[in-house]
């Protein structure tokens, strides 16, 4: 569960702000949801898996002493664009608007060019790259109307580097840093910001499976990558959150079409 630890000096950065946040269910998604709620957000929790988003929900409101009328959890697979039709209409009735949209779904499918099937790579780049591309489609034209807005997408150092064996992933994830440019481009106009954040080793339940199937604990492959890493450490994810609330704020108003790397420095070296 997140925690507020490093943004302890903020004061209610997001104050109101209409957040919505796709695969927030777990992970990066679950600390982003908490520190957005507790920077004053109205925080859309949604994910493919109902239950995981209304438990992220229940978290906040017991830890934060949130109002339940301030949260909401929405079932959206960002592969099938007519939930993200509903859900945007869901938070619209409810609120009336989207500030900000947090792109955090992602499939994590990794594998050798000969090792990965035409079905994995559909459902990578269907879940990665045209979820978060329909997800902007649906809540754009309210960002355009008010004029203002961030859309922030969740990429990887897997999109600027070359992992061994990555393929697919690094695939998607350097289209999604692509987009996300083509995006700035094109809404800057609008008042709309449009950044990319790639973290690098994060401790979350996809590290984890990659060390699984290297047959190593979570904690010796931390040691392993912590060596790749100028801060000798892998990453949390409130180190990510962090981040996200910066871009989501009104503290950067002139940055848009930057891919941020939250990597402890592996690639400076």
């Amino acid at each position: 569960m997140a925690t507020s630890k490093g943004n302890e000096s903020w004061s209610k950065v997001l104050l109101d702000k209409v957040v919505v946040i796709t695969g927030a269910g777990g992970g990066i998604g679950s600390a982003i949801s908490h520190t957005c709620a507790l920077q004053g957000a109205k925080v859309v929790v949604s994910d493919v898996n109902k239950a995981a988003a209304d438990k992220v929900v229940a978290d906040i409101i017991a830890t934060q002493n949130q109002e339940p009328d301030r949260i909401m959890s929405i079932k959206l697979d960002t592969a099938d664009e007519k939930t993200i039709e509903e859900a945007v209409a869901k938070v619209v009735e409810k609120w009336g608007t989207i500030h900000v949209l947090v792109n955090a779904a992602a499939n994590f499918t990794v594998g050798s060019i000969e090792d990965v099937s035409a079905a994995q790579w559909s459902q990578v780049f269907n879940v990665n790259v045209r979820g978060f591309a329909l997800m902007a489609k649906h809540i754009v034209p309210l960002l355009k109307q008010q004029r203002s807005g961030s859309i922030i997408q969740i990429a990887s150092i897997s999109g600027v580097v070359a992992p061994l064996n990555f393929v697919p992933y690094s695939t998607a994830k350097g289209a999604v840093i692509q987009m996300t440019r083509n995006l700035a481009l094109d809404l800057g106009s609008y008042n709309i910001r449009c950044n990319s954040i790639s973290p690098g080793c994060i401790e979350t339940p996809p590290v984890r499976k990659l060390a699984a199937s290297l047959n190593m604990t979570l904690e010796r492959f931390a040691q392993t990558q912590a060596q790749k890493q100028c801060m000798k450490r892998i990453g949390t994810p409130q180190e990510v959150a962090n981040m996200i609330v910066f871009l989501a704020s009104d503290l950067c108003p002139f940055i848009t079409g930057a891919n941020l790397l939250v990597d402890g420095g592996y690639t400076a070296i």
